[in-house]
């Protein structure tokens, strides 16, 4: 769904461009034997994977019937690359770890100084 949401972002930020190629394909589908069906601005905004994508199935080269268009391809690439961040994240985190720690610890000592100096 977050994948959609981003994709529609992006789609509407080149929606004159995006929409002027659409006109271009409806009108290039219906001369076409066999007619091919035409998309709406909605059928595009909801596509978010290259294998679902009418227009890229119809070219020359179906995109469609690659190794990383497969939805079993395109879940273990999604869940490689989500590893790759987890582990990127670990990396991150075992820094920010050490700084939070370093922090407390000066935050602690600037503290009993003070309250040292209070008490004086």
């Amino acid at each position: 769904y977050k994948l959609q949401k981003h994709i529609a972002k992006a789609l509407k930020a080149q929606l004159q461009a995006i929409q002027m190629a659409l006109e271009r394909y409806n009108t290039a589908a219906a001369t076409m034997s066999p007619p091919r069906s035409p998309l709406s601005w909605d059928q595009v905004v909801e596509y978010a994977f290259l294998a679902d994508f009418d227009l890229l199935r119809d070219c020359q080269q179906d995109v469609s019937e690659r190794p990383w268009a497969r939805p079993a391809a395109r879940l273990a690439m999604d869940r490689y690359f989500k590893m790759e961040r987890a582990r990127e994240e670990i990396r991150r985190l075992n820094i920010e770890i050490k700084r939070v720690i370093t922090h407390m610890q000066d935050k602690e000592a600037f503290l009993a100084a003070k309250e040292k100096e209070v008490t004086q």
